[in-house]
């Protein structure tokens, strides 16, 4: 289970921003591999300190291992991180934790996108192979990692607002066959529905049980076996219809109920075990994954009413909309390929707005120069631009 905990220092004078960040980052010990469960931490805290300065997230592994195996604390590297401190290290039966200390040089702006939250909808995952479950009765593993994920990305607090929408089970597995058959009806749906811009579906695809662990010879221990787990992602933009990330991660962890146990997967008793840590720890990189991905995509939204001059969308505070805010309004159309497929594109059209009011999850803003808006419809889908104002 990886844990993030974030402290500011303070900022030198410098004509980029330089700003050192404390981070800690925990992970689970396996299979008594404590140098592994080390650089693990060192890798979480080293991206997720990244991502909260707006820096990009590159060589984590490189830096991860030249801090592992430096004599001095202190490591140079190139590009945004100019220095690493290893502050503190503490191990316990089953985990490590380490407190990093980095200096972040991020860049003025890495992307307008950047300033702002993307909404995405997290769906219930499917389990094809029911069978694999019966091993503890965990039927309701899927629904319970896709609510990890939501609550991982929550916490984070970073570049997305998730949306829960995992309670109930959508018809998606032919996203996965070989033809890759989407339904951009239902991405749409899902969209629509929990007002999202981006949709995130999953696959569980192993849950099945591996070798014993312990010796036959220790016959009063209860039986251990390997239990692995694998899942396949995908991210769409629900305006465009395009797949952003199709990404496969596994792993596998010590099982040590017995065979004939119900587990309560929403349990402690079930999250507190090897397997279920290794479960958050796969919940937790997904969600930082999420994040880079998202963090420099354009953030689209919808009008949901226009009057004269001024037009309503929904993108609000959460997001990171702000009054005053200056933007450019583009809307999507679409064309017909020579094979017959509609393929999307976007039109930036002359209408530029400033915010003058903002809610938690819509904006009002009015034309720069009160001109009327023009070609501008309820229901259009728009893409917020950043726009130069002439100085006065």
């Amino acid at each position: 289970m990886n844990k993030y905990i974030f402290l500011f220092f303070f900022c030198v004078t410098q004509p980029l921003h330089a700003q050192w960040y404390e981070s800690i980052g925990q992970s689970q010990i396996r299979d008594g591999d404590t140098q592994r469960a080390k650089t693990r931490a060192v890798e979480s805290a080293i991206k997720q300190a990244l991502i909260f300065a707006g820096a990009s997230v590159t060589s984590i592994q490189t830096v991860a291992n030249g801090l592992m195996t430096q004599e001095e604390t202190h490591v140079r590297s190139h590009g945004e991180i100019q220095n690493i401190e290893l502050v503190d290290e503490v191990y316990s039966s089953d985990s490590v934790s380490v407190t990093l200390r980095l200096d972040i040089f991020a860049n003025e702006k890495i992307c307008f996108a950047s300033e702002f939250k993307k909404s995405l909808a997290i769906t219930q995952a499917q389990m094809p192979n029911q069978e694999q479950a019966r091993n503890g009765q965990i039927f309701d593993i899927n629904k319970a990692f896709s609510e990890k994920i939501f609550k991982s990305i929550k916490s984070a607090d970073q570049s997305i607002v998730p949306r829960a929408y995992y309670q109930q089970a959508i018809p998606i597995l032919d996203f996965f066959n070989q033809q890759y058959n989407f339904d951009p009806i239902l991405i749409e749906q899902i969209a629509k529905n929990s007002d999202s811009q981006y949709v995130l579906i999953s696959k569980i695809k192993d849950i099945s049980m591996g070798e014993k662990q312990n010796s036959d010879l220790m016959f009063w221990q209860s039986n251990s076996f390997e239990r692995f787990f694998d899942v396949e992602v995908m991210l769409f933009n629900a305006v465009t219809q395009e797949v952003i990330v199709q990404q496969d991660y596994s792993t596998s962890g010590i099982w040590r109920f017995n065979k004939t146990a119900r587990i309560d997967v929403s349990s402690n008793q079930f999250w507190h075990s090897e397997y279920g840590q290794v479960l958050n720890e796969l919940s937790n990189q997904i969600s930082l994954d999420l994040q880079e991905k998202l963090s420099c995509l354009p953030i689209q939204g919808k009008i949901k009413h226009i009057k004269d001059n001024t037009v309503t969308f929904n993108l609000g505070k959460q997001h990171g909309i702000k009054k005053g805010q200056s933007f450019a309004i583009a809307y999507q159309s679409f064309f017909t390929d020579e094979e017959g497929v509609q393929q999307p594109y976007i039109i930036t059209s002359a209408n530029h707005v400033r915010v003058n009011q903002v809610y938690t999850r819509s904006a009002i803003a009015s034309s720069i120069g009160d001109e009327l808006l023009a070609n501008i419809q309820t229901s259009d889908i728009v893409l917020l631009i950043e726009v130069e104002e002439p100085e006065l």
